[in-house]
């Protein structure tokens, strides 16, 4: 019964919105049964008892697909039922099947009835005492409401998932809670609120000496100080995080902070080094194999800095991986920025029909897009690439 209504669940839903960047969606793997909770078992069993006898209802609210599949005993019946410990094990059951249906509709893009789905799972945790639960569909909520750019109530989960990892002794949830808190500041370009957030994540690590928490930490602390025009300073926290990173085997965090270190480099004028972290990165992120966005990242480091140089040949090699990456992921945006780069390299070295033609496409896909600034770009180039046909003609 509860699959068929979880398969009805899904297949009720039928509006999906462009999938964003899942990667940073929490996956729940093994994850330890609670033991505490609050009140006695009769009440935690009455209450988890009442939501089990309500599930199909439960299932079919979070997206108001109609009406109840099935009648539920009255209230006062209900509390006049015996509690057994298998009710509260099916009340914990069913709040697990919610929190994994979230993420489904959350990698399908479909947010809103995601955070409907994961907001029945706290119900259910609440009530038979499952705080480790609670607190992970707090985490997917906080990053299914940041990516729909609800940044209050992301704050407002993740604050309520620092809370229940403080009262659980969670060193480790804490410290991404905290994380996440500063992203979330940064993001929206409170440097000093966001700081604060990320030292209070390093605290919390080298309190226990989780050296996983300290790279994350001190990477955004890095992050920090890059916007802030220190660049210095970035690449001191950079550099010290690659390194912690490393050493605990955590090839993405390296990735990405290598890539981090490498814009800092070429923002403080030294583009050797510069090409030293993006061809770490690019090489980290291709022995994950899945990471297309780092390798991006990290190709676009080695793009520009080959470009400032005037190498086109190193330039073209870098570009011609770029392609078959973006030709694999069908990205719209992606092909733009690569048209782009091939109109700079055809310009460059004189092969102005062929820029030409790069740019006109990239112009169409930059309108097409909405892309206002980069259709700008493009149409500056294009102009002077025309000219100088018509001078050549």
């Amino acid at each position: 019964m509860l699959n068929r209504a979880l398969s009805s669940f899904l297949g009720s839903v039928s509006r999906p919105v462009s999938p964003l960047d899942q990667s940073r969606l929490v996956r729940q793997s093994d994850r330890p049964k609670a033991t505490g909770g609050r009140g006695n078992s009769a009440t935690l069993g009455r209450a988890a008892g009442r939501r089990c006898g309500l599930m199909l209802a439960v299932v079919s609210a979070v997206l108001a697909v109609g009406p109840a599949w099935a009648q539920t005993p009255g209230l006062e019946e209900q509390l006049r039922q015996p509690v057994s410990s298998s009710e509260l094990t099916q009340a914990r059951d069913v709040a697990d099947q919610l929190l994994r249906l979230g993420r489904q509709l959350a990698a399908g893009g479909q947010y809103e009835s995601a955070i409907r789905a994961w907001e029945q799972a706290i119900e259910l945790y609440y009530d038979v005492g499952d705080r480790i639960g609670m607190g992970t569909a707090y985490e997917n909520m906080a990053q299914a409401y940041s990516l729909l750019g609800l940044y209050d109530e992301a704050e407002t989960a993740v604050r309520r998932q620092l809370s229940i990892a403080r009262d659980n002794a969670n060193f480790q949830d804490q410290i991404y809670a905290w994380n996440t808190l500063g992203t979330l500041r940064l993001q929206r370009g409170l440097l000093d609120s966001a700081l604060v957030a990320y030292e209070e994540g390093l605290a919390v690590a080298q309190s226990v000496e989780d050296f996983e928490g300290m790279g994350l930490s001190l990477s955004n602390l890095g992050l920090v100080s890059n916007v802030q025009g220190d660049y210095s300073a970035a690449i001191d926290f950079f550099v010290a995080a690659g390194n912690l990173r490393a050493r605990v085997g955590d090839q993405i965090g390296q990735a990405n902070t290598n890539n981090n270190l490498g814009d800092a480099y070429r923002a403080n004028g030294e583009d050797g080094r510069a090409l030293g972290a993006y061809r770490l990165a690019l090489r980290l992120s291709r022995d994950l194999g899945n990471s297309d966005s780092t390798q991006l990242h990290a190709l676009n480091g080695l793009i520009d800095v080959y470009i400032d140089r005037a190498d086109w040949p190193q330039m073209r090699y870098y570009l011609d991986e770029r392609i078959a990456l973006v030709n694999r992921s069908e990205s719209e945006w992606q092909q733009l920025v690569n048209l782009r780069y091939l109109g700079i390299y055809y310009s460059a070295i004189d092969e102005l029909p062929e820029a030409q033609l790069a740019y006109r496409q990239a112009l169409s896909l930059a309108r097409s897009l909405e892309q206002k600034t980069l259709e700008g770009d493009i149409t500056n180039r294009l102009r002077v690439v025309t000219r100088a046909l018509e001078a050549e003609g």
